[in-house]
């Protein structure tokens, strides 16, 4: 049974998805990815590349907002990853995270892949 008065609790539906294949490390992120929810990203982040992680993929599709503590987290594992050799994309980018990581000057750091059917 749902209270309908209730509000619902966007953190519960916040979520990151972590698995290796091969040595491709992929992220998923679900919902909003704020300072709350940015140590479990850290932690997905560090268990990818204590297994040997050369290369990232971390997907925006389902990613409804992200602040200064997720951008943080791809900071820090974009300069491990590089100092391996390899590279960080993140895949499904729409328009709006596309700016947010203009403004913060990071789109240089990483391969951007645009969410299809969005505009941007």
């Amino acid at each position: 049974m749902t209270d309908g008065n209730r509000e619902p609790n966007p953190a519960a539906a916040s979520t990151v998805h972590a698995e290796l294949i091969s040595s491709e490390g992929r992220i998923t992120l679900t919902g909003e990815i704020d300072h709350g929810v940015a140590p479990e990203l850290d932690a997905a982040l560090e268990r990818l590349l204590s297994a040997g992680a050369d290369r990232l993929v971390v997907d925006f599709a389902k990613l409804s907002f992200f602040d200064s503590a997720c951008i943080s987290a791809l900071v820090r594992a974009h300069a491990t990853v590089t100092d391996r050799g390899g590279t960080v994309k993140i895949v499904n980018v729409d328009r709006f995270a596309h700016r947010v990581l203009q403004i913060a000057g990071l789109l240089p750091l990483f391969e951007i892949v645009p969410a299809q059917g969005n505009g941007g």
